[in-house]
């Protein structure tokens, strides 16, 4: 799989992490690394990053790292933590390191941290591959 490619169609084809600014910076086989903006519209009423924002970076990071075997996956489990409220955060950074790449199963180590480089959520994330190459799934 051509993973230049890969980082180019999704952040230009995907418009709920457009929506978002998330952008993907770096792809390798079986990692990824993202970045996104802090807008006012990724607070929470206690003007802290909402839970679903830091999720949702961890889970698109995870999920193109587990996509650049070259096969389209969905999120089957993942187990978050929480770890420090993003009080005055203004840029966030995702990144997925392969634990396991089976032969359905991809599990990756996901860290979200904000600018200041503080540690604000980690969590493992398991994707099923949906036994389709990148090209037939489009």
């Amino acid at each position: 799989m051509d993973l230049t490619k890969l980082k180019e169609e999704v952040n230009t084809s995907h418009d709920f992490s457009q929506k978002l600014g998330l952008v993907i910076t770096r792809v390798s086989q079986g990692s990824a690394e993202s970045e996104m903006p802090v807008t006012e519209e990724c607070c929470n009423p206690f003007r802290t990053v909402h839970g679903g924002i830091l999720f949702t970076i961890a889970d698109v990071t995870g999920g193109v790292a587990a996509y650049s075997y070259g096969s389209p996956v969905c999120t089957v489990d993942s187990d978050f933590h929480y770890l420090n409220a993003g009080l005055r955060s203004t840029r966030l950074y995702a990144s997925a390191q392969e634990l396991k790449a089976g032969k359905r199963l991809l599990v990756y180590d996901v860290s979200v941290r904000d600018q200041t480089g503080l540690l604000l959520c980690k969590g493992t994330f398991t994707y099923s591959k949906l036994g389709q190459t990148a090209q037939a799934a489009r």
